[in-house]
């Protein structure tokens, strides 16, 4: 967001965080004064915080306003998240210890007002794909036995097996690379994701020697 700044900068929230903890501002801080100034509080990818993180600013919240039976001392919080995304990072967690960090967990959930966005804005123009990607993430597609679902072939990109799966997919999704690697609108127009750190090192190692061997030629 413009001007925004991360949760753990702006509410001074300590990086490592246990139960009962409060952010690290005085009252005499300007922390406090801007917060006791605020009258809307936005919190974006909430869903991607930990619970105690959350539960830091309402203590202190409830502390420097001295409405200490107000959640967040009376003040309007909005969050923004989606939890079928990605969770908060528990190092070594088990699914029970991650579901129980996520903010759905924390004791101000049951006072929090739910609303719900249902349109992809970023897919509008392919009615087909966001209706599949909201089914996918409500649980819905159909899965096999193993709970997996199945993705269609002309979303695919066959692989090979013969060791030039990666670059075809880095042509797929970034087709004549090398004569738009200058064209920042081309390069942030498209992305490679992937859930293991290892694959995006790759790619990312492939796409650095190719931008190379292009500044080089």
């Amino acid at each position: 967001m413009p001007g925004g700044r991360t949760a753990h900068s702006r509410f001074k929230i300590p990086l490592s965080i246990e139960d009962g903890a409060s952010c690290s501002f005085t009252k005499q801080s300007g922390t406090a004064k801007l917060l006791r100034m605020a009258s809307l509080i936005l919190w974006d990818e909430a869903s991607m915080t930990k619970r105690q993180a959350v539960e830091a600013l309402d203590n202190s919240m409830r502390d420097i306003t001295g409405r200490r039976h107000q959640p967040f001392g009376g003040k309007a919080v909005v969050f923004g998240g989606d939890f079928r995304q990605v969770l908060p990072v528990v190092r070594k967690g088990s699914r029970g210890q991650i579901i129980d960090a996520t903010p759905r967990s924390s004791y101000l959930w049951k006072g929090m007002r739910q609303l719900r966005l249902i349109t992809n804005m970023r897919a509008h123009n392919d009615p087909w794909f966001a209706d599949y990607l909201l089914r996918v993430g409500n649980g819905t597609e159909e899965t096999d036995d193993e709970g997996n679902i199945s993705l269609p072939q002309d979303i695919c990109v066959p692989p090979t097996g013969d060791g030039v799966d990666l670059e075809k997919l880095i042509d797929h999704v970034f087709p004549a690379l090398d004569h738009n690697m200058s064209d920042p609108n081309y390069m942030t127009s498209r992305a490679i994701l992937s859930t293991k750190n290892d694959n995006v090192d790759k790619i990312n190692a492939r796409m650095i020697e190719r931008f190379q061997g292009e500044e080089k030629i």
